[in-house]
């Protein structure tokens, strides 16, 4: 792996995970003390995640962790909504067989994580039960699209997840029904159940930054700090 590859990696899992927060402005050099590295990979680092949206680069102000308003939230949703649900029925079309057993297998990875705890196993699953659909659709243009928000939701889902245990039983639901759904060759109705599991993130009580950088943050992570969130 090349250290921009890896600087990209180790700072979009922060971002998604939540240990890099929402507009927070990352700071280059101490980013690259942390990983042991020169400031280049990680400014090429940095573009590829302003490609992803998941930064903000703002000329003669720095790099922030991007910030999403309701109005982002709406349209991440709705552009995954409209993906998903096409690959959705291309995929059981295509690989109804490996499509199911996936599906199975992420919904017993989910139930263990949510009966241990284990939040970013459960988390895992669930982003494996979703690109089910778009890995076996068939369609070599769907992954790239899809990952250009992927991260992204991701991100605000962890965001939302961490308030409590409530929203992942409801989660786990939704995708179990989902699951019955195809399992009878209900498509219609599992492709609508897809699409209100998706859109019911505009809904939530998601603690979003305002639409402004909050450039008060720039000096707030030490190299240590980094570190730490690096691992």
């Amino acid at each position: 792996m090349s250290l921009s590859k890896e600087a990209f990696t180790r700072i979009r899992d922060a971002i998604v995970s939540g240990d890099l927060k929402f507009g927070e402005r990352l700071s280059e050099v101490q980013i690259a003390d942390a990983l042991g590295m020169s400031k280049a990979p990680v400014r090429t680092a940095f573009f590829e995640l302003r490609d992803k949206r998941l930064v903000t680069i703002v000329p003669q102000a720095g790099t922030y962790v991007f910030s999403p308003s309701r109005e982002d939230v709406r349209e991440m949703s709705t552009f995954r909504a409209v993906l998903e649900t096409a690959a959705l029925r291309l995929s059981m079309q295509a690989a109804g067989e490996a499509v199911l057993g996936t599906l199975n297998a992420t919904i017993r990875r989910m139930e263990e994580a949510l009966n241990t705890a284990e939040w970013k196993q459960y988390e895992a699953a669930d982003m494996a039960f979703h690109q089910a659909f778009i890995r076996n659709s068939g369609n070599s243009y769907l992954p790239q699209a899809y990952d250009l928000t992927a991260s992204g939701i991701e991100a605000l889902r962890v965001c939302l997840q961490s308030g409590s245990g409530d929203y992942r039983k409801q989660s786990f639901a939704e995708h179990k029904q989902i699951l019955l759904h195809l399992e009878a060759g209900r498509l219609d109705q599992a492709a609508a159940a897809l699409e209100a599991h998706i859109m019911v993130i505009n809904d939530a009580d998601l603690d979003l930054p305002s639409k402004a950088i909050p450039r008060a943050k720039a000096l707030s992570r030490s190299v240590e700090d980094y570190k730490q969130i690096f691992g």
